[in-house]
């Protein structure tokens, strides 16, 4: 046969799929070092609003005391992401049904024991943080029953909003405890409301995209509800929330009242300033409304 003998079709397919083959792999892996990324900068950024933009302020935190917290409640926000992961493994599997024999489920609960013990080690936990891993619990159960089932009502959206900031109120209860300080219930209580406003704004400013990629979104679930009146009910919700908030300022002292108005205005005032007309939700989640 000639050297220079011109290659055959399938010669020719031969090469181009030996050619392609490490082009598949490397992207593969870019894949997954960019989900690998992901997870540290989602971190990182809740951390940034969350902890060091209110928590740290709201508390008076001296400098070096915001230093010697944030290595560890970064470390630990990180970790909380691994429980996400086992919980968008089982959106559709109610895990209260399944809870005997599930995998998931007894994932869970392992991963839950195990970072009760890594808190405890860094004496970083007390009543607040443990009550918050609670309601993160029923955090995942509520949203996989929604989404297993597909039925929902009015007021299970609503208290999955509440429960959802239970990651960021467990960093801040770490605060009291890493400073062997008693948790300000006060402070505690004033910031509640204003956690689920900025959850609830952070849902308007993706909705969009949540629809796009069939998660779940608080706004999204109101407009499955409510149809053209959503905008009007989430305003609803949005001065309730206000008000709860606005209630528990006046318990604060007049010489901080300002201060932490602005402070907390600052979470979630402009994500809520705006609310998206609906878009057309045919087959979001496959949703049926639950009936009252």
């Amino acid at each position: 046969m000639s050297a220079d003998r011109v290659p055959s079709a399938g010669s020719r397919l031969a090469l181009r799929a030996e050619e392609y083959i490490p082009v598949k792999a490397a992207m593969a892996v870019r894949r997954r070092l960019r989900r690998s990324c992901d997870v540290p900068v989602k971190a990182a950024r809740i951390v940034n609003d969350y902890v060091f933009r209110l928590y740290f302020p709201a508390n008076r935190m001296p400098l070096h005391q915001r230093f010697r917290c944030a290595p560890l409640i970064l470390l630990v926000e990180y970790l909380v992401y691994k429980v996400d992961a086992v919980s968008e493994g089982a959106k559709r599997v109610d895990l209260d049904v399944v809870r005997d024999h599930d995998e998931d489920y007894l994932t869970l609960h392992k991963y839950k024991a195990k970072f009760e013990k890594i808190l405890r080690r860094m004496h970083a936990y007390n009543w607040s943080v443990a009550h918050q891993m609670e309601m993160a619990e029923e955090y995942v159960r509520l949203e996989n029953k929604v989404t297993s089932n597909r039925l929902v009502a009015h007021a299970e959206v609503i208290r999955l909003a509440e429960l959802r900031p239970s990651d960021v109120r467990l960093l801040h209860g770490m605060t009291f405890a890493l400073r062997r300080r008693p948790c300000d219930e006060d402070l505690l209580n004033l910031l509640w409301p204003v956690e689920v406003l900025a959850d609830i704004g952070n849902d308007l400013a993706h909705y969009p995209d949540d629809l796009a990629n069939g998660q779940f979104n608080t706004y999204a679930m109101f407009v499955e509800l409510y149809g053209a009146g959503a905008p009007e009910r989430i305003r609803a919700e949005i001065a309730r929330y206000e008000g709860m908030f606005l209630a528990e300022l006046k318990k604060f002292p007049r010489v901080r009242q300002a201060d932490l108005k602005a402070l907390c205005a600052r979470r979630y005032r402009r994500l809520t300033a705006a609310i998206p007309e609906p878009l057309p939700q045919t087959g979001y989640m496959s949703v049926q409304k639950e009936q009252p």
